[in-house]
This record gives C-alpha cells, sequence and structure tokens, in this order.
C-alpha cells in the first residue's frame, strides 16, 4: 500500500514538472516599458524638448523568457553622435536593443523620437541704458554710457539669434537730483541666457532745453585807470539761451556784453573780444564782429 503511494506522488510531481516545462515554453505577447538613454552627446550640444524617458515595447517569446524581461531594466540607447540643431527624428528599431535570441522585439511605441537640438554659444552684445524722468523741467539728456558698453552672454544659439542688445533696469531720475546722475543697475536677460557681468554703472548727464536767439548789446565798457575808446559801440550776438530763462519777464534785462581792455595797457590800438555777463547755461554762439578795435590813450590823471 505504502509503495502505490508513492508511485502515485511521483506521477503527480512528474506531471507538474512536465507541465510547467510546456507552459514555459509557450510563445506570448506582451508591452514593456524600456528607458530611453541618450548617449555621446557633442559638446555643448543640449535636448531641449521631446526628450521622453521611456518607450514601450511589443516582445514575443517564452513566457519564461518574458518574464525574466519583465525583472530586467530594459534600457534603449540612442547615439547622438550626429545630432544636429533644431529638429531631429530618429526612428527605434530592434536591432539597437539586444536581447536574447528566444525573444523578438515586435515593435516599439512610438515607432520612432521627435526632439529638438540645440547649442550653447557665446555672443558679445551692446547694453541699452533704460531710464526715464528728469531732474527738473525743460531738461533733457545730452549723455547716457554705461560701463562696460559691451557683455558676452552665453546661451542657447535659438536664444542668442536675435538678441541684439542687453537692456538695463530702467533708473528713475527724480526731480531735484544733481545734473549728472550716476551708479550701478543690473542687467535683463531673457531666460535660459547668461552674462559675465550682472550690473553695469551707468551715467546720465542732463542740461537745459535751450533756444538760439540774437540780441544786439551796446557794449559796457568796463573802468581803467587809462582813458580808451572803441569801435564798434554795438555788436550783435548770436545766443544759445535756456528756455526756462527766456520765460522770466526781465530776462533780456540779466544780459550784458561788457568790454574789457585789461590793466596797464600803454597808448596804442588793441583787438578785445567782449565778454558776457548772462546767468548759468547761456552760451556765445556767434559774434558780430567778433572783435572790437580798442584805441589807448594817456592814463588818466
Amino acid at each position: 500500500m505504502m509503495r502505490e503511494w508513492m508511485y502515485r506522488f511521483l506521477a503527480l510531481v512528474m506531471a507538474i514538472f512536465c507541465w510547467y516545462l510546456v507552459s514555459g515554453q509557450e510563445k506570448v505577447e506582451t508591452w514593456l516599458d524600456v528607458a530611453v538613454e541618450f548617449v555621446n552627446l557633442p559638446p555643448r550640444m543640449e535636448v531641449i524638448s521631446g526628450f521622453p524617458t521611456k518607450v514601450q515595447a511589443r516582445v514575443r517569446g517564452t513566457s519564461n523568457q518574458v518574464r525574466t524581461l519583465s525583472d530586467a531594466r530594459l534600457a534603449y540607447k540612442i547615439d547622438l553622435s550626429h545630432v544636429r540643431p533644431g529638429k531631429n527624428v530618429v526612428p527605434l528599431t530592434p536591432e539597437n536593443m539586444p536581447v536574447t535570441s528566444a525573444v523578438e522585439i515586435v515593435e516599439f511605441n512610438p515607432a520612432r523620437l521627435e526632439f529638438e537640438a540645440d547649442v550653447q554659444e557665446r555672443k558679445e552684445v551692446p547694453v541699452r541704458l533704460d531710464w526715464s524722468g528728469q531732474p527738473g523741467a525743460d531738461m533733457r539728456v545730452v549723455n547716457a554710457t554705461v560701463t562696460p558698453e559691451r557683455v558676452v552672454v552665453t546661451g542657447l544659439a535659438s536664444a542668442l539669434n536675435n538678441l541684439k542688445t542687453v537692456r538695463t533696469e530702467t533708473v528713475v531720475v527724480e526731480g531735484g537730483e544733481d545734473r549728472t546722475v550716476e551708479g550701478r543697475v543690473r542687467l535683463v536677460l531673457p531666460t535660459g541666457v547668461r552674462a559675465e557681468v550682472g550690473s553695469v554703472a551707468y551715467s546720465i548727464t542732463f542740461a537745459p532745453i535751450s533756444q538760439e536767439v540774437w540780441i544786439k548789446f551796446t557794449l559796457d565798457p568796463v573802468p581803467q585807470t587809462y582813458a580808451f575808446t572803441f569801435e564798434p559801440k554795438a555788436v550783435r550776438a548770436r545766443l544759445d539761451v535756456p528756455v526756462t530763462l527766456l520765460k522770466e519777464k526781465d530776462w533780456r534785462e540779466r544780459l550784458h556784453l561788457r568790454l574789457d581792455p585789461g590793466e596797464r595797457l600803454a597808448p596804442g590800438e588793441y583787438t578785445v573780444a567782449p565778454v558776457l555777463d548772462a546767468p548759468a547755461d547761456v552760451r556765445i554762439l556767434e559774434l558780430r564782429p567778433e572783435t572790437v578795435k580798442v584805441m589807448v590813450k594817456e592814463e588818466l590823471p
């Protein structure tokens, strides 16, 4: 009786073993996740979009082999040694993913990868100073500079192609400030673009808005220790006058053209240029005539 049970148990074990062998050789198909790995990326080149972390592969093989693949970490390596800036298309082929001969890769999903690549570049561009305001009414800017005037920026070629200048943050000039405003201001850079410096020094110089006027002056002689006469007695002057002064009622009374031949002149004839007495920022642009003839006589008693 004991021997009969042993035979039955042995037959059961053999049946299970045979079933395992037969079932393990059964052909099956399934989808497996496959990691994507990019290799041999050229220096300064970057993949900027369309970069998948994994794809799916439909595999066919025995259940044992497929089960083994499911437990392993599958990876599809994409060689980027020939990648170019812009759109790149890489078909996924079973030949580029070696697996055991007992397993067949039927297809990939997606069947190809489309991604964008770009290259890191350097470029030197001028700096543009942004500013607003003024230190007072009727003022104009005469000079606005930054130091350095140009900076080297680094970024992807797609970001640098249309980058002609780098601007600064806006410098706001408040009323009452000096005519020359100086300081440092930060650069405003596009996304993904870097500069060797984060800020630049700036200087903005203002001057009054002015207007040219012609005025006929009767010369005011400066008293000296000698007697002298001069010709002509009047001179026409083309002046650059701030508009703020021109708005004043008595602006003309504040302008004088004087004749100062100087001290200790011996008797004789001299040529002297008239001198303007006027508020700040009034400038002589032209005199007609430019000089006056002075005749020095004896010294005064």
